[in-house]
Formats: C-alpha cells, sequence, structure tokens
C-alpha cells in the first residue's frame, strides 16, 4: 500500500531541535520533577505523600510533534515554521508533567504554593506565561484542571537554556475523566467530531465526578483529622497494659495492625515517632512492615481505636 509523505521540511525541522536539545530537555525534565516534588513535600509535611505524585512525565514524540505542528499550521493558528527555534517555540507542551492529586484540597493547596513560589524573586524556576485555571473555570466538555507552563534554566555548552515544561495539575479522577470519555479522540484535528450526545454526557460525567472528589475530600479531612498529633498528648502509665499486635499494612503515614482479640487499629506516624524518640518526619514503612510484631498500648476514642508502640527498634 502506498504511504502518504508528510513535507519533509516540517519533519527535518522536528528532528533538527530535537537533536539539538532533547539532552537539554531530558535535564529540564529533571529539575522540573524534582521542583514539583520539592513542593509537594512543603504542602503535605508529616501527611500522606502518596497524596501528591509528580511522577508522570514525557517528551513528546517526535512524530506526534510533527502531527501537531501540521494541525496547527491547517488550523491557521500559526505560520509554517521555518528553524528549529520556531517549531520550539509553536508547540509549548513538547516536554510535561503530570501531578495527580487524590483530592481538590491537595490540588487547591499545590497549585496555591506553585503560584507562589514561580512568583518569587527567590525562585530560579518561572512561569513562561500565566497559568489557566481550568478547575475553577471548567472547559464546556467538562475538562478540569490547571494547567502551567514553566520555565526552567538548563545549563549546555552555549550557556543556559530556558527550557518550557508543561504541568497539569489533576485530581486522579479528573484525570480518569480524560479516559472514560475518550476525550483524546475528540480533540481538533482527531478521528472523532463530538456530537450533542457526546457533549451532554462528558459534561455529565465531569460534574458527577466532581462530586465524588468533593466527598473524597472530606473523607480526607476527616482522616486527617484522626490521625493528627493531639494537642495534648497524655503520657502513658509506666504499669499500662500492652499487647503484641500484628502488622497487616503500612505506608507511609500510618500502618494498620490486629490485635490478638482480632482488632484492628491504627498506628499513626506520631505513635512510631514518639517510639523512635524522634522529632523529625518519618514515613511509618521505614519502620515497620507487614507481619512484624509490635508490642503496643492500645487507646480506643469515640471515633478510633489506636496502637500506640512502646519500643521500636
Amino acid at each position: 500500500m502506498r504511504r502518504t509523505k508528510r513535507p519533509d521540511t516540517v519533519a527535518t525541522l522536528v528532528d533538527q531541535l530535537y537533536d539539538q536539545r532533547e539532552r537539554a530537555w531530558a535535564a529540564a525534565l529533571v529539575t522540573a520533577q524534582t521542583f514539583l516534588e520539592t513542593l509537594a513535600d512543603s504542602v503535605l509535611e508529616d501527611l500522606d505523600r502518596d497524596r501528591l505524585n509528580a511522577e508522570s512525565a514525557r517528551i513528546k514524540d517526535r512524530a506526534r510533534a510533527v502531527d501537531k505542528i501540521l494541525r496547527k499550521v491547517a488550523a491557521g493558528q500559526i505560520a509554517r515554521p521555518t528553524t528549529p527555534d520556531e517549531v520550539a517555540a509553536a508547540v509549548h507542551d513538547l516536554i510535561g508533567v503530570k501531578v495527580l492529586c487524590k483530592t481538590p484540597r491537595d490540588l487547591a493547596a499545590f497549585t496555591g504554593k506553585l503560584q507562589e513560589a514561580c512568583t518569587s524573586p527567590k525562585c530560579s524556576v518561572r512561569f513562561a506565561q500565566p497559568p489557566t485555571d481550568y478547575v475553577t473555570h471548567p472547559k464546556d466538555s467538562g475538562y478540569r484542571a490547571f494547567h502551567a507552563v514553566l520555565l526552567v534554566n538548563v545549563a549546555t555548552h552555549d550557556g543556559d537554556l530556558a527550557v518550557k515544561v508543561e504541568v497539569q495539575v489533576k485530581t486522579r479522577l479528573q484525570d480518569a475523566w480524560g479516559e472514560l470519555t475518550h476525550e483524546d479522540m475528540y480533540k481538533p484535528g482527531k478521528a472523532l467530531k463530538p456530537n450533542d450526545f457526546h457533549r451532554d454526557v462528558a459534561r455529565r460525567m465531569a460534574e458527577l465526578l466532581d462530586n465524588v472528589d468533593t466527598m473524597a475530600d472530606l473523607l480526607a479531612a476527616e482522616l486527617d483529622r484522626q490521625t493528627a498529633p493531639p494537642q495534648h498528648e497524655v503520657a502513658p502509665r509506666p504499669d499500662e497494659a500492652t499487647v503484641y499486635a500484628r502488622v497487616t499494612s503500612t505506608g507511609r503515614r500510618y500502618a494498620l495492625a490486629i490485635a490478638p482479640d482480632g482488632r484492628q487499629g491504627l498506628i499513626p506516624a506520631r505513635s512510631v515517632r514518639a517510639a523512635l524518640g524522634s522529632s523529625s518526619r518519618i514515613d511509618v514503612d521505614d519502620h515497620l512492615s507487614v507481619g512484624d510484631t509490635v508490642d503496643v498500648r492500645i487507646e480506643e476514642t469515640d471515633t478510633a481505636l489506636y496502637f500506640h508502640p512502646v519500643t521500636l527498634g
């Protein structure tokens, strides 16, 4: 079967651009991810770090970059590029990072910290353009996310290069919406054109998932309340009875364990830290593993059953 060739000029320019800058882009991607993960650390502090994740990152495939430029040219959005620099200027998402959040509350806290950092004169990473908040103002399709384009400086043999890195911040349900609605099939220049049925269903799904996000926020806030250090923690009595509990699951912020009587209790990070005699931030799964047997003091409240380790090696 005979294949239709793309115009060689655009493909050649893209190849030239990638050959010149792909190594610098990879360095910028690592820098951007480190920057975003550091912001996430400052937002969550002792809370569950799995609530913010910036591990999804990529440099756009060359063929997809060519396709995107050709679509923009065909739509009259840009003039046909004639240099590699014009290719770089025409596409702002050649390098991208996706930050996934468990709840809208985490998203709001993270994007607030991102805007604070990137507008500070002390920060080397800055915005290439004002961010776009599709969370507060969703697209007509129902799409929700916070978009920002960062400028990351990378040292090269020709001097510093300012690299654009697109960042999309979404809740996990907002990210799932794109797959559930097959959004990538209905974008401009893609195979399918949205009809009234697709638009209506996609919007309704976005609204339903937004409601679920809100409920997840309520649950997360309650979990925060139950695992946060009390304002006035009572020191255990030397003669207070203890039991051995077996750890059944563990994570960064807390572990679950079962006592000999079959009751399941929560081992919060604050209790592990106290047992270690530490005041520093710790990850519970660095100190407790599934199957461990731990000597614990039991505390039962109206809302939870806590197992406080007595000592940890």
